[in-house]
């Protein structure tokens, strides 16, 4: 039995370091000087966003890029390009769609100045092909869409364009990743929809198995001030505010505040990839939960 217990440590090891060298794969690329600071606005898909349909099309669903025009400055205006692919739901009768969304653009670059975005928002778009990556073959009770939007530090468009055109389609949830990264203070935040309040003490719990502390708010406000950073509005700062808009449940996930925030000093080299995996190992389990049909069976 000594030996099996060793191969089974072995493998999971392996299987760790694998992923934690697909997320070091993707955060390389996605940060690298060739990839511009992933810009928005240009009438033609960013190199970004072919990278990321790739990833997904690895995992034999169905991706297409979703283009859509934005005002930018007054008088101007911009056309952004979400990457939208989505993971079929494997039963006979399906509960609504899950949707998961990351924002892939950032702040482009300024002369020689190159703005990496690793956890703004690498961080989120790496997690989120591995969740796709992590799910792939799974029997799902729901679809799951995988969002990677476009024009976020311009207005949240992409997420707007996303949610304007759902016509009436019923979602069970949003969970929007961005700024991932735990930083020093070894802690992951949320910001949920206070329907999702009941399911507080499991969500935590859940996280806890991945060694991931979670804090888990349901007030802006209140999140506000347990970060000592009164002036920012969590629900409006990021891509799951336009869900919250159309009355969407959404759970947030993020950082917090981050001192190289929109600087040149956001790079890889800042980013902890071994707790990068497991933040993304806690959020696929808690999918999991949510639309794995033999796990929903199971609870």
């Amino acid at each position: 039995m000594q030996w099996l217990r060793i191969n089974t440590l072995l493998l999971l090891l392996v299987s760790f370091y694998s992923q934690a060298s697909t997320l070091s794969r993707d955060m390389t690329i996605l940060t690298s000087i060739e990839f511009e600071g992933r810009p928005s606005g240009a009438s033609e898909p960013h190199r970004s966003a072919f990278y990321i349909h790739r990833q997904f099309e690895k995992f034999a669903m169905d991706v297409e890029i979703s283009s859509f025009q934005f005002k930018q400055g007054f008088f101007g205006s911009g056309t952004g390009h979400n990457v939208v692919a989505t993971m079929r739901c494997t039963l006979k009768h399906c509960q609504s769609a899950l949707v998961i969304t990351a924002h892939y653009d950032h702040l482009g670059k300024n002369g020689y100045k190159h703005y990496p975005g690793a956890n703004d928002n690498a961080t989120g778009v790496a997690v989120m092909i591995d969740i796709a990556r992590q799910l792939n073959g799974t029997k799902l009770n729901r679809d799951i869409i995988f969002v990677a939007t476009d024009a976020e530090e311009k207005g949240l468009h992409g997420a707007k364009h996303f949610v304007s055109q759902l016509d009436h389609k019923p979602i069970f949830m949003n969970i929007n990743l961005d700024m991932l990264d735990m930083q020093k203070r070894n802690e992951l935040y949320a910001l949920a929809s206070s329907s999702i309040k009941p399911e507080k003490n499991s969500v935590i719990s859940l996280f806890e198995r991945y060694a991931v502390p979670l804090k888990m708010y349901f007030s802006s406000k209140r999140m506000a001030r347990r970060l000592n950073e009164p002036q920012i509005d969590w629900l409006r700062a990021s891509d799951h505010y336009p869900f919250h808009r159309a009355k969407i449940p959404f759970i947030y996930f993020g950082s917090g505040v981050d001192k190289n925030h929109h600087t040149t000093e956001d790079a890889l080299t800042e980013i902890n990839l071994e707790k990068l995996a497991q933040v993304s190992n806690s959020i696929t389990g808690l999918v999991r939960s949510y639309a794995d049909s033999s796990a929903s069976e199971t609870n």
